[in-house]
């Protein structure tokens, strides 16, 4: 090994600083790595236990669901031409859940005009299990992963792009059915 008197010791110490220099940045990287995923893991495995109820089935409706709101604004459509009809069924899923059809005449699903200027016999519907609301429907069919367990009120009602409620002869358009969960 070259003394300091050598004429290659500032050669040679450079290039060991070169080395110690990389390997501290590779173990920062790999540090940086380890802490952003450990970190990651643990935002889903938080938001896992929120969303999954604790027999492992599906969603803790207690915890990821609101109240239907009896305060919210409604749109008459007393005066529309074409005025919506709504009917739902519920069909069990033979793989697991349940299977809901949203069965509506004069009434698009558009999901691209949500939060927009309203059209007439265009909007969403919103999904209700016991009166918590569940999810937002932008089509006619939905998957319910899970219900509790007994007898459940399942509702849909329409809703314009502006996320009034629809509302003929001065009541809510909403189908409700009653499904036994086993």
């Amino acid at each position: 090994m070259p003394n300091s008197k050598s004429p290659n010791w500032g050669a040679s110490r450079l290039q060991a600083d070169k080395r110690t220099t990389a390997s501290r940045a590779k173990t920062s990287d790999l540090l940086v790595a380890f802490l952003s995923g450990a970190l990651l893991g643990g935002a889903v495995c938080w938001s896992w236990i929120a969303l999954w109820s604790s027999d492992g089935g599906g969603p803790n409706l207690e915890i990821v669901s609101r109240q239907m709101s009896h305060g919210e604004k409604l749109m008459s459509v007393d005066d529309w031409v074409a005025k919506p009809d709504l009917n739902i069924e519920i069909l069990a899923d033979p793989v697991g859940g349940w299977n809901l059809n949203i069965i509506t005449k004069n009434f698009t699903f558009d999901a691209a005009a949500a939060g927009y200027e309203n059209m007439q016999g265009h909007g969403h519907a919103h999904i209700y299990v016991n009166g918590n609301k569940l999810s937002r429907a932008y089509s006619d069919w939905q998957h319910i992963p899970k219900l509790p367990l007994g007898r459940n009120e399942v509702s849909v009602s329409l809703y314009a792009n502006d996320h009034s409620g629809l509302s003929l002869a001065g009541k809510k358009i909403t189908s409700s059915v009653f499904v036994v969960s086993k």
